[in-house]
């Protein structure tokens, strides 16, 4: 693979370019909800189907209703991070237009065949999480006026990387590893973590010693929503495990950031389990009847 910054990069003002050029509008948590939604795919076996053409074949409606079903399914799976990207996805809660599908398929197209799948679609984490693919398609879809008013700047991901190995050296800041021996269950956090490009380095810095950031606990705020609706996703492209919190907040106006989103993430998790809870009666009673139904009716 060339360099997946750079990729990533070239993916980022390609989908931008597009996304304007047909003129989409200012709602740019639609694209990024498009790129973010097809970086959640994974290609299991790379001799299998071409996944890309499969959805490259699709009409303005298979392709609103296949981002659908991406969201619902990891909503099944880690509500908590899908409720925080909310932003990119609750759009599609509506009905979509026609003009904004041809928009989407756009940005689709324009992303999958600049190779986001080279990036995203790996069945290994390691590789999978060679970059972000999200933080250069916010990026580039701002502008730069908006991104000096939010306070945001870009961090590159290969200075990302260095910073990762430099903070594991000297145990500065709130990123705590030890180049030696980093232990399992530590905190690893950023309280201005963007799309969450540092504890991306620093997942990859565990990775490479042998360790699974699975065994570490994990937490992101930043006071952006789309900033932080892109960590979220994040955290489940790179399988940074079970024990991650992203919060939407100012971690300075408010120091206990993380615990407030812990608690919003247990809510969460409560509702999605009623949601299924009842989903699964409702399947049994239909159950019940289609067996009722069959069985033959005694004889006059």
């Amino acid at each position: 693979m060339s360099d997946p910054h750079q990729r990533a990069l070239e993916i980022g003002e390609a989908v931008a370019e597009r996304w304007h050029n047909r003129h989409g509008g200012t709602a740019i948590e639609v694209p990024i909800g498009v790129v973010a939604a097809l970086a959640l795919i994974r290609e299991k076996d790379p001799n299998g189907p071409d996944l890309k053409g499969q959805i490259l074949a699709q009409d303005g409606p298979q392709m609103i209703a296949m981002l659908r079903e991406i969201w619902s399914m990891h909503w099944m799976h880690r509500p908590d991070l899908i409720d925080r990207a909310r932003i990119l996805h609750e759009w599609l809660n509506d009905d979509v237009d026609e003009y904004r599908m041809h928009a989407v398929r756009a940005v689709a197209e324009t992303a999958l065949k600049r190779g986001l799948f080279d990036l995203t679609a790996h069945e290994d984490p390691f590789l999978r999480s060679a970059t972000d693919a999200l933080s250069p398609v916010m990026m580039c879809l701002r502008s730069h006026g908006a991104r000096q008013g939010l306070g945001e700047y870009h961090t590159p991901a290969p200075v990302a990387d260095a910073m990762a190995n430099m903070l594991a050296a000297g145990q500065v800041m709130e990123i705590n590893l030890l180049v030696n021996e980093p232990k399992a269950g530590a905190h690893i956090h950023d309280p201005t973590a963007g799309s969450g490009g540092l504890l991306r380095a620093a997942a990859q810095h565990l990775r490479e010693r042998g360790h699974e950031p699975a065994d570490f606990q994990w937490s992101m705020v930043d006071i952006d929503q789309i900033a932080a609706a892109c960590a979220s996703v994040n955290a489940i492209i790179w399988q940074l495990g079970p024990r991650v919190t992203v919060a939407c907040a100012d971690s300075l106006a408010n120091p206990n950031a993380v615990e407030d989103a812990m608690k919003e993430a247990r809510a969460v998790f409560e509702h999605r389990d009623e949601v299924l809870g009842k989903a699964q009666i409702v399947a049994t009673i239909r159950r019940t009847q289609q067996m009722m139904e069959q069985v033959p009716s005694p004889a006059a």
